[in-house]
């Protein structure tokens, strides 16, 4: 039996180690790691009664952590405990719940809860194996859940990448690419005027890609940390389509 802790800032790690001993002394030890790396490997090894997963960590996120911690143990329990509920972090939680069965015991908090109310939150993952999700962000896990083509088109997006430059990344037709970003433009606009009499006037005022990119934003579907690594991996991508593209060029 123990309780396992992952969270880059020493500070927040102690304070969770000292206050998760004393009242729940029964599910001790407390582990600390301070990286998703770290996580992974402990959680997988010790089997904890619960992980509280920090959401951005070095080398892994929370995220990826609680991916590979269930894929390995897909009874743990997990809380994620995170100053940054963004819903891209929201979505990628939905989406792995939805494809574990049975479903494992998860939570979800903001950590400028007070203390009386993550404890609650343990109580109920850890002890009644029940999900608890912080209030604040009921709506949030209530949106419609983004494919995994329509999270990268956001990040897509974001970046400046045309249509045509999609379709080429994703292996689709122009078509196909038009298709999936009207089905995404969908789930990002919770009001469309199409079929009112605002429609033709909205078309005109409106461009949708930008409207989709600030939606993602302000709703945190996209944030810098997954923007630069995107990037990244973009000007990777770019350099040697470049060289196919001038290659399919010169044989036309």
């Amino acid at each position: 039996m123990s309780i396992l802790i992952a969270e880059d800032n020493s500070v927040q790690r102690r304070y969770l180690s000292e206050l998760l001993t004393r009242e729940f002394p029964n599910s001790g030890p407390v582990i600390e790691v301070e990286d998703g790396s770290a996580a992974i490997s402990v959680a997988l090894e010790e089997k904890p009664e619960l992980c509280i997963l920090d959401i951005q960590m070095p080398e892994f996120s929370g995220v990826k952590a609680a991916r590979a911690i269930w894929n390995g143990f897909p009874e743990a329990r997990i809380i994620f405990w995170t100053q940054f509920p963004h819903e891209v972090y929201i979505n990628e939680i939905r989406k792995m719940i939805k494809s574990l069965q049975p479903a494992p015991a998860y939570g979800f908090i903001h950590k400028n809860n007070p203390e009386s109310r993550f404890l609650r939150f343990v109580a109920t993952v850890l002890e009644d194996g029940a999900d608890m999700i912080d209030p604040a962000f009921k709506d949030s896990f209530k949106r419609p859940l983004l494919t995994e083509f329509e999270s990268e088109a956001l990040r897509f997006l974001a970046l400046g990448l045309s249509n045509w430059a999609i379709a080429r990344k994703c292996s689709l037709s122009l078509r196909g690419v038009e298709s999936r970003l009207a089905t995404l433009y969908e789930k990002l606009f919770e009001s469309l005027s199409e079929g009112t009499s605002n429609e033709k006037y909205d078309k005109l005022a409106y461009n949708v890609r930008t409207r989709a990119f600030f939606e993602a934003l302000s709703r945190g579907l996209i944030n810098s940390d997954e923007l630069n690594k995107a990037e990244k991996e973009l000007k990777k991508w770019i350099e040697r389509d470049q060289q196919k593209f001038l290659a399919e060029e010169r044989s036309s």
